[in-house]
């Protein structure tokens, strides 16, 4: 590991964006806000990467949220803070490439709405999660409250954001805060295995899927149902939807390409 705030290891097909501050629990400083959106640029630019996977360096958190020992030291700096946290954000929301979490232990503040952008999400039976500025009196962005809405719905949201309580990962999982949970040693393992069997997928599909359900969450007239529509002509028309003809027919797995 680096001296980096953030990393990007590469295990084809996989790319991994691990947050980098293991001493300060992985929490999010200004350096590591705006460099989260061109690492991921750089993943999805990268033919060999399939699946993203995002994680916290060690095992103690995935990221306790923001530092906010900085937001002590330059209180003057917040519009800019603010718009390098949604940058970062709004980056992980579009990639077009699967996004997989692997959340260990503390997945606080910034991180769980970090984690609430990504794809697939899978934790450690010892995680964690928050979302806490009820604790500290701060008013909490439209953006942050409407992707809590579309993850987990309307009564789990507030339930999240009223309490900012501690929840565990057996709740997350019921609310939907994660897809799967798994023992703290295996998780690693799991998440692996799932982002490869991901891989395997035709990416076309894939990326069809995500724009269809980004546009369905939006309102009606805001939908582009044209670009849904060329995705999915683009897979019809593809090398890859014959490959997955003949790759059934001769019942073995099937090779895509992306073509």
């Amino acid at each position: 590991m680096t001296d980096s705030v953030l990393v990007i290891e590469k295990e084809p097909p996989l790319g991994w964006l691990i947050f980098n501050r293991p001493q300060k629990l992985n929490a999010f400083n200004a350096e590591m806000w705006r460099a989260i959106p061109g690492a991921l640029s750089q993943l999805e630019a990268d033919p060999e990467v399939r699946v993203i996977v995002v994680r916290g360096a060690g095992d103690r958190a995935f990221s306790a949220g923001a530092d906010i020992s900085e937001f002590e030291s330059a209180p003057n700096t917040g519009d800019d803070d603010g718009e390098s946290i949604f940058g970062a954000f709004d980056a992980l929301a579009a990639c077009t490439k699967p996004t997989v979490a692997m959340i260990h232990g503390v997945c606080m503040g910034g991180g769980c709405a970090a984690a609430l952008c990504i794809d697939i999400r899978l934790a450690s039976e010892t995680a964690e999660f928050a979302i806490t500025p009820a604790r500290l009196g701060l008013g909490y962005s439209f953006e942050g409250i409407e992707r809590a809405v579309q993850e987990l719905g309307p009564a789990n949201a507030r339930y999240l954001f009223i309490t900012a309580g501690k929840i565990g990962a057996k709740n997350a999982r019921e609310m939907g805060l994660v897809q799967e949970v798994h023992p703290r040693f295996e998780l690693e393992k799991a998440t692996r295995d799932l982002a490869l069997r991901i891989a395997d997928n035709a990416p076309k599909t894939i990326r069809a899927v995500k724009e269809s359900v980004r546009q369905s969450v939006l309102p009606p007239a805001d939908r582009r149902q044209e670009v849904v529509e060329g995705l999915l002509r683009e897979c019809f028309e593809s090398e890859d939807f014959q490959e997955g003809l003949r790759a059934f027919s001769e019942k073995r797995k099937p090779r895509f390409n992306d073509r």
